[in-house]
């Protein structure tokens, strides 16, 4: 079999995948790993599809077709995904606290903020692949730092996780108040995360839909209300108020949009790509809570506040850490046997059955093909990003920002949860989005709210 027929049929699946990411990151509420779960029930189908794309430029290892398709759809909902964040859920009043991304589209600097994280996906996937090989080497084999590293991992997530509380009071009035508030966030979080990852509650006997399974539901199928609740609901929840900002994020003109020059260096291309070590290794560890870590680390970088360069500077970092992480987890999962997302359980299903047989040459291959898909969604998916039309542009942010979308997406969410995890992801729902609630309405960061994975995580090292 030709290495061209592979290579053809390598970038003929990654520009499907790229095509269909793009399109599910533009849909309010749908994460990308519900694209994996719905590949993953439906793989008859999918093998199907790819049987026939193998057929058409003669190779026939579907299973690695179908994994390229995967990461290149992360990969490009990862870029599309910039714009609903951008636009959707901007809090009414200005007593909340605001994330980066809304804070520039009430300032008519939408168009800024995702371009910067464009560029910051691009150049944390560049990144990633550049320091594929030393990282793998220091982390698995011949080295194998990360073998040592679990025997301390529950010191490793703690300490992160005491940083990621203490920085909420870095640099600003009443530091002590707000890192006991994040602090009481991020313990709170961390009940409710472990109720669900390590009690029996996914098997609690509720009365339930007729199509839920009456003993359990998965337990990995209820982070999909455990997130919505913490971070998704409560978004939307706060953009309904009487003015949903909608008179505040009308594009203002170009000029003022080229004004909005974050200044990327090497510090800041350095500092994402450790963060991307981090989500890609790491248990428990987000793009979120690792943007927030390394934001502490390099000046002139603004999480909330600050100035509008600061904003897209840390836009331009989180969307870096973020696709940096996903191209480093591809190293932990072919090395160490650790899918770090759904995307990546996906393709352990479809290529390895329960795990991934690491070692050995023989993996060398499907793992470059794999990378060669995530950079080609890259480049797609920036070119796609940098080439929206204004009059686009200004037609998805119409829609976005209106209360109906708002409402509409809520509906969507809530619908889904019911449907998938029943009266027990509803009853999830329900706890986590009332948390949820509340750091913003203090003024404290979301991210505190993480804790409902990495308590648990670090409780677990304990206990193991």
């Amino acid at each position: 079999m030709g290495a061209v027929e592979a290579l053809l049929s390598v970038l003929l699946s990654s520009t499907v995948g790229t095509g269909a990411g793009f399109c599910t990151g533009l849909v309010p509420g749908l994460h990308v790993n519900n694209l994996a779960a719905v590949v993953v029930a439906s793989s008859a189908s999918f093998v199907g599809l790819f049987c026939l794309i193998g057929s058409l430029s003669g190779y026939s290892e579907v299973a690695l077709l179908v994994a390229c398709f995967l990461v290149a759809a992360m990969v490009a909902h990862m870029f599309s995904e910039s714009v609903v964040a951008t636009y959707l859920g901007i809090p009414s009043g200005d007593n909340v606290s605001l994330l980066p991304a809304h804070r520039l589209a009430k300032e008519g600097l939408g168009r800024s903020a995702i371009r910067s994280s464009a560029n910051g996906s691009l150049a944390g996937a560049i990144a990633g692949l550049l320091f594929m090989v030393p990282v793998c080497m220091f982390l698995g084999p011949p080295i194998n730092a990360y073998s040592a590293l679990k025997g301390v991992m529950a010191l490793v997530v703690g300490g992160l996780s005491v940083v990621l509380v203490v920085s909420e009071g870095l640099g600003k009035p009443s530091a002590m108040k707000r890192i006991a508030g994040a602090a009481a966030f991020f313990l709170m979080a961390g009940l409710v995360g472990y109720v669900v990852l390590d009690t029996d509650y996914f098997a609690a006997s509720l009365p339930d839909f007729p199509w839920i399974h009456p003993s359990y539901v998965p337990r990995s199928s209820l982070l999909l209300p455990l997130f919505a609740g913490l971070f998704g609901i409560p978004t939307l929840l706060l953009s309904l108020g009487p003015s949903c900002g909608r008179e505040k994020t009308s594009e203002q003109p170009v000029v003022a949009d080229m004004d909005l020059r974050p200044g990327i260096g090497v510090k800041e291309v350095l500092t994402s790509s450790i963060g991307g070590v981090l989500v890609g290794w790491i248990p428990g560890v987000t793009s979120g809570s690792s943007a927030t870590l390394c934001a502490n680390a390099v000046k002139g970088i603004a999480p909330e506040g600050g100035k509008r360069e600061e904003a897209a500077r840390f836009i331009w970092i989180y969307s870096a850490i973020s696709s940096c992480g996903a191209v480093l987890s591809v190293g932990a999962l072919f090395l160490i046997a650790r899918a770090r997302s759904g995307i990546m359980q996906a393709v352990v299903f479809f290529m390895g059955g329960s795990t991934i047989e690491v070692r050995g040459i023989g993996t060398i291959g499907p793992m470059c093909a794999i990378l060669l898909s995530m950079l080609a969604a890259a480049m797609l998916s920036h070119a796609m990003i940098h080439g929206i039309s204004g009059t686009l542009l200004t037609r998805l942010q119409g829609l976005l920002c209106s209360r109906r979308t708002a409402a509409v997406s809520m509906g969507f969410v809530v619908a889904l949860v019911l449907f998938l995890t029943g009266t027990r992801g509803g009853l999830l729902l329900v706890v986590a989005m009332t948390l949820g609630l509340l750091p913003p309405l203090c003024g404290l960061r979301r991210i505190n709210l993480m804790g409902c994975l990495l308590l648990p995580i670090c409780v677990t090292f304990l206990m193991y």
